[in-house]
């Protein structure tokens, strides 16, 4: 969720949510209230009318028991003279804190509750209500009551006063009582709002805050490896994912940086050694030609011929970390013109089947593409990988007859692919010693030397099948290895056909500084 819609949510927690709990607790306790009022003075009143009109509240106390005497006194006012049932009425007058007073000719006939009517002020004579008024509120410090009263006439004319009084000290104390829970209520709402809402942004907000403080902090300490684990889809979250992605990468960087710091340090060693071999025994050699060992014009040839031989094998070693470097700084020159897959193939089987069968490696050929078939390519640098390729089988052959199969067919090595009519693949099989299925994946990595390579005699630096990546890449194909550990190893590239290659000419110039070397 986006950081606005937790806005919106927020101010709904803020206020919808504490105005219903509101009114349903301001319901519960105005309908008790009600309830209390119903039962202890009959009063029948909705709860909205305890809030917002307590006046009604008022008129409504006892209103029946007003209303019957009323009719009593209009319809048989001499029943009003009758003690006892007045003593009857008073009775039941008094479960609702009320009692009656009857007046005739002004004189006090019955008082229901004499300790209250001396409390009273003097009450109004016959006809001394205001405009016919019956009901009136009195408030004393220590006794709050009500007043309704009635004017009327015996049968034998004389005037006649009556009075129902309500005593309202057990009322005051519970509209109290329900102020106050009204207010516990709406604090505890508040309350209860603002922890929710201080925990939920809490959560949403400060927590994944804290955690990518805490990455940070990690980060500049040099830990790359505490990760930034949040859940949430808003911008605090996609910012922390982003943050994330950028640790695994700063990780990767350097972690990458470490292993070619450590490749490095390995190929210069191998270098070193391998440098040191043929220089050991050019140094040998010579001294020994001008020490007079050599002693016979055939032993001389041979010292020299074996002198040349080394300095040959020093010159590819240099040569081939030269053509890296270049390679590493993107500024190895193209030069891609169209190439007849039968007569490239043909020259190159020409130059090297014969260097292959002096050590004793047979050659086979299989192409099953088109006569035609064309491709646009850099002859020289694509040279450099077959010879690449070529050298590591010479180098691992560990059999006493080798065997080489150089075959080539349509498609782009994948099976169901839909851009295989664009390319063809060359494969390049051997019997050699294979590599180990956890070396494999890891063949054209640039220093990279598996075990077998590492105990071989003929050392190498590991850059070859680098650069053979690198440039089939930049001819807009791709490289990969299959072997099997003692039984051999097949390396696949591919080539887009011309009719489908343009933009690997275009692409070619932007990694050639100069395409016409």
């Amino acid at each position: 969720m986006k950081i606005r819609g937790r806005l919106i949510i927020a101010f709904l927690i803020i206020t919808a949510f504490p105005s219903f709990l509101m009114s349903v607790c301001f319901n519960f306790i105005l309908s008790n209230q009600s309830a209390l009022l119903e039962e202890s003075y009959q009063s029948k009143t909705s709860a909205s009318n305890i809030l917002l009109n307590p006046i009604q509240i008022l008129y409504t106390i006892t209103q029946q028991d007003y209303e019957d005497l009323v009719a009593l006194a209009e319809d048989r006012p001499d029943q009003l003279l009758d003690k006892e049932y007045l003593a009857q009425a008073s009775e039941v007058l008094q479960q609702r804190d009320s009692f009656l007073i009857i007046r005739r000719n002004g004189k006090d006939y019955f008082v229901g509750n004499q300790t209250l009517y001396e409390s009273l002020d003097t009450l109004p004579g016959f006809g001394g209500y205001t405009r016919g008024a019956s009901t009136m509120l009195f408030l004393d410090p220590s006794i709050p009551g009500l007043i309704k009263s009635k004017d009327f006439y015996f049968s034998n004319h004389d005037q006649g006063q009556l009075f129902l009084i309500t005593d309202l000290t057990r009322l005051l104390p519970q509209w109290k009582r329900s102020i106050q829970e009204l207010l516990l209520c709406l604090l505890g709402i508040l309350l209860v709002t603002a922890c929710l809402l201080i925990l939920w942004v809490y959560n949403s907000i400060v927590k994944p805050l804290n955690i990518l403080r805490i990455a940070t902090m990690q980060i500049g300490a040099g830990n790359l490896d505490y990760p930034v684990q949040v859940n949430s889809t808003d911008e605090i979250g996609e910012l922390c994912q982003d943050f994330e992605e950028m640790r695994i990468r700063l990780r990767e960087m350097i972690n990458a940086r470490i292993r070619y710091d450590e490749d490095t340090r390995e190929m210069i060693s191998n270098m070193a050694h391998d440098l040191q071999t043929p220089i050991t025994s050019i140094k040998g050699y010579a001294e020994g030609i001008l020490d007079g060992v050599a002693n016979t014009p055939q032993k001389q040839e041979k010292y020299v011929r074996t002198i040349l031989t080394k300095a040959v094998d020093m010159s590819y070693l240099i040569d081939e970390l030269s053509v890296f470097a270049i390679v590493e700084k993107n500024s190895l020159p193209y030069h891609f013109i169209p190439l007849s897959l039968k007569e490239y193939f043909s020259d190159f089987l020409e130059d090297t089947r014969l260097d292959l069968e002096t050590l004793n490696i047979h050659l086979e050929y299989f192409n099953t593409t088109a006569e035609d078939t064309v491709v646009l390519a850099d002859p020289e640098q694509l040279k450099r990988v077959l010879n690449n390729i070529t050298g590591n089988v010479v180098k691992y052959m560990d059999k006493q007859e080798g065997l080489v199969t150089l075959r080539i067919t349509d498609g782009d090595g994948e099976p169901d692919s839909q851009n295989a009519a664009e390319y063809v693949c060359i494969e390049l099989t051997d019997n050699g010693s294979g590599i180990a299925a956890q070396d494999l994946p890891h063949v054209f990595r640039r220093f990279y030397r598996g075990d077998i390579s590492r105990n071989s005699s003929r050392r190498g630096s590991g850059l070859g099948l680098a650069i053979v990546e690198r440039i089939i890449h930049d001819h807009g194909g791709r490289v990969w290895a299959q072997s099997t550990l003692g039984q051999g190893t097949s390396i696949f590239f591919t080539l887009k056909k011309q009719d489908k290659q343009d933009d690997a000419a275009e692409r070619g110039m932007e990694y050639g500084k100069n395409t016409d070397h």
